[in-house]
């Protein structure tokens, strides 16, 4: 209640000044405009009367002299005016003397001082000492600062014209500066608790900018060099900050100094700068300005290294060495709520960002985790490092990872190890994951298997499961949340493509020693890593040249076992690797000397699939969909296999169709089958057994339209698979035969009326055009005397009895 009373007290009187200030502007204005000079002058001092309240905060006050300096102005225009009001400005300065309370006369004393370095720029320097001896009259610290504020707005375009020069001016405004430190520290509240201790307290906070604006005029004058705000500027100004008193003053012109001034400043006194800070009080919290400063240096050292406008004078191996040798000074300060060891973890990567940032080299970075090792080694640090502590390490290990130049020679170092051992399990796989993400996304390449060795003795969490646990085998993923685990493991899969290397056999060296450390992981693991290691693999073959079958069937074999230990985990993953490692042999065989190993593969390779599709995958449309890649693969091969080993495969095809539950999916099945008896690519045909494929397709599909008529797209599929067989040329697929199977597929279709599916429809009309256009086009060749195009002969007649459409009517001509 007390606070809300002193609020509308002060409320009240801000109110009553500002009625009070705006009743003297008319009336000065007034005897402006009528050129009377004593009036003009006694409302001016009733104006600035109004600045002798002691009962304003910073904030209020602020808002009154806002409004008096305008009107303060406006009579320095009126008094520069002489013929106007008949007086000499010497004259006007004695006149206002005889005021008799000090601040309001000061401030017409500044007001006439200002007018008269116009008028006398032979006297600027006179004036200006004058004024700012005159000024020192007032210690109050709210007066005092403001009228400091006052004198420099009034004074600072003249400063550039002073007798004295560069230097004058600069004397003049470090006084003033040193000054206007003294009156706002004098404003200073202890703090109420000790964390508060490095905060500013309101009063100084609402007045902080006035010193501010006092520092920026030192640093826009002409003629600063770097040398004499090196010699002059700087000394004078780091000498004030062990003058204040407490924490939050020190911190507070620090960060103004570091604020105002120039990186190319900070640069070549950053020396100095650092150990002013490490020489503050123990309670301020140094970690925001030097993470501010370290980052502007680091913009502006990379920006200069862009444009080609490098220091000569300090190189950014020498900044690291500045900020390093700070950061030391800092682990060695009290642990308080102001220097927390994670504000330090926080500094560490910060520099660790700036080296990254300007390739500084491995030392500084291998001196920056060793002084991490040594942080948090030092007594009174908490084992195992709390949460908080341990993510900030996590980032401080997984920065420098990012780059290529960096990461093997980290990895090497012990400073990993020995910062992973400080943390619990569970943070440890954190920071494994950060670190392997680190990797990828800096596209880091593992060229060595020493890399590989100390990568993965970081990443131990990641591929075993904690020990003493009393989970069987097949339960030990329970321990896992599934979410985080997938997540974990495709991370661990995406390391598998870093393997970068011109030598195809170290490749195949170090991809054997990841499936040494995958292996360990259990079944549970390796369902996410086997396929990205036989990606791998099979892509490592495809660089191997015509003369080396050996070393491809070395590489084939252990793409062999890496599918078998797959085995019924992930059967459907289980059969795409298969046809996978079957397709990359039979490219390989068709270049290669001896071809007839890598046959033996194909033909293992389909075998293993067959065996997957027939006793681990019984879902029928998971099965289907494996036969589909298995027949795309076949056909897409060129060496392939021998006749026999075709022949065999064709009949276990057949017999997989005929287990299908579902007459719709035997249907789909023996369709597919067809395919497999005419294999233009391998010189196999076998018209006899495709005819009975097709068949038994046409049986399944009327079976299926028995229990489900809408399934009547089976024999849409079947038109469809017999007219691709008649394109290719296959034997004893003939016209005939693709006519009787166009009117069977019509007489079903209209049979079933207009409960036929859309898709259906559109098929069986899109077909019907497809074989209506082919028999003009052979009509037209025909016609012209082309012998190498035979007349097409199929009866579309049939397609007369589907619902009339106009895109139906040009189908028979």
């Amino acid at each position: 209640m007390a606070l809300v009373s002193n609020s509308r007290d002060e409320a009240s009187i801000l109110a009553e000044a500002f009625s009070f200030v705006a009743e003297h502007r008319f009336y000065l204005r007034k005897a402006v405009d009528h050129g009377d000079f004593y009036k003009a002058i006694r409302h001016s001092l009733s104006l600035a009367n109004e600045l002798r309240s002691s009962q304003l905060g910073p904030q209020s006050y602020y808002k009154l002299y806002s409004m008096v300096f305008v009107e303060l102005q406006y009579l320095g225009a009126y008094l520069v005016e002489t013929e106007r009001h008949g007086f000499s400005l010497d004259e006007v300065f004695e006149i206002v003397q005889y005021e008799g309370n000090c601040l309001p006369r000061l401030y017409l004393l500044v007001t006439v001082g200002m007018v008269r370095m116009i008028a006398v720029p032979d006297a600027t320097d006179e004036i200006l000492q004058d004024l700012d001896d005159m000024v020192r009259a007032v210690q109050h610290p709210v007066r005092g600062l403001f009228l400091r504020y006052f004198l420099l707005q009034a004074v600072k375009d003249k400063l550039p014209v002073l007798q004295s020069g560069m230097m004058g001016a600069l004397k003049f405004l470090l006084g003033t500066f040193k000054e206007v430190v003294i009156l706002w520290q004098h404003l200073r509240v202890e703090a109420k608790a000790e964390n508060d201790a490095w905060k500013l307290d309101d009063h100084r906070f609402s007045l902080r900018l006035l010193l501010g604006a006092h520092l920026m005029e030192i640093s826009r004058l002409e003629g600063l060099t770097t040398a004499l705000y090196a010699e002059v500027v700087l000394p004078e100004l780091l000498n004030l900050v062990p003058a204040c008193e407490d924490a939050a003053g020190q911190a507070y012109l620090l960060q103004l100094i570091v604020e105002v001034f120039a990186d190319v400043y900070h640069l070549d006194t950053l020396e100095k700068i650092l150990s002013t800070c490490a020489q503050v009080h123990w309670s301020v919290d140094l970690k925001p300005l030097t993470q501010h400063l370290l980052r502007r240096l680091t913009s502006f050292l990379a920006d200069s290294s862009r444009s080609g406008d490098g220091c000569a004078e300090i190189s950014p191996r020498d900044v690291f060495g500045f900020f390093h040798s700070h950061l030391k000074q800092l682990h060695g300060r009290p642990r308080t709520s102001a220097t927390p060891l994670s504000s330090l973890l926080e500094l560490q990567l910060e520099l660790c960002m700036y080296v990254l940032a300007l390739n500084t080299g491995q030392d500084s970075c291998m001196e920056l985790l060793q002084s991490t090792v040594a942080l948090l080694q030092a007594p009174g640090v908490p084992s195992p490092l709390e949460p908080k502590l341990a993510e900030a390490v996590v980032d401080l290990m997984a920065a420098p990872l990012t780059q290529e130049s960096l990461a093997s020679a980290v990895l090497a170092m012990p400073y990993h190890k020995s910062l992973l051992a400080m943390m619990s399990r569970k943070m440890q796989a954190r920071a494994a994951l950060a670190v392997v993400s680190a990797l990828l996304a800096g596209d880091v390449s593992m060229r060595d298997c020493e890399t590989i060795q100390n990568l993965f003795a970081l990443t131990d969490t990641l591929l075993r499961d904690e020990t003493g646990r009393d989970l069987g085998e097949d339960l030990r993923h329970l321990e896992h949340d599934p979410v985080v685990f997938r997540t974990e493991q495709e991370t661990m899969a995406q390391l598998i493509h870093q393997v970068r290397q011109d030598d195809p056999k170290m490749v195949f060296e170090m991809l054997s020693m990841l499936w040494e450390y995958f292996q360990q992981g259990g079944p549970h693991r390796i369902i996410y890593t086997v396929p990205a290691m036989v990606a791998a693999v099979l892509q490592l073959v495809g660089r191997l040249g015509s003369e080396t079958s050996d070393q491809a069937v070395e590489i084939l074999d252990f793409t062999h076992t890496l599918c078998t230990s797959l085995g019924t985990l992930a059967p459907q993953e289980s059969v795409r690797l298969w046809l996978l490692s079957a397709a990359c042999a039979d490219k390989v065989a068709a270049k290669a000397e001896k071809v007839a190993e890598l046959v033996r593969r194909i033909s293992s390779s389909i075998d293993n699939v067959l065996i997957c599709l027939d006793q681990y995958i019984p879902e029928q449309e998971a099965r289907l969909r494996g036969l589909q890649l298995m027949v795309g693969t076949l056909r897409q091969m060129t060496v392939g296999l021998e006749e026999d080993d075709l022949k065999m495969i064709c009949g276990r095809a057949v017999a997989l169709s005929s287990k299908m539950l579902s007459k719709r999916y035997q249907s789909k099945a023996f369709c597919l089958c067809c395919e497999l008896y005419w294999l233009p690519h391998l010189d196999f045909q076998d018209p006899d057994r495709g005819l009975l494929c097709l068949r038994r397709a046409l049986q399944s599909a009327d079976g299926a339209i028995h229990s489900d008529p809408l399934d009547v797209g089976l024999f849409v599929d079947i038109l469809n698979e017999v007219i691709h067989l008649f394109a290719e040329g296959a034997s004893q697929v003939s016209a005939v035969l693709l006519s009787k199977i166009l009117a069977l597929c019509v007489q079903h279709v209209k049979y079933i009326g207009n409960r036929v599916p859309q898709e259906s429809m559109r098929a069986l009309r899109s077909a019907i055009s497809s074989l209506a256009a082919k028999q003009k086009e052979s009509m037209e060749a025909v016609m012209v005397g082309d012998v190498y195009i035979p007349y097409l002969e199929i009866d579309l007649r049939s397609a007369e009895q589907l619902p009339t459409e106009p895109s139906v009517k040009t189908f028979v001509t």
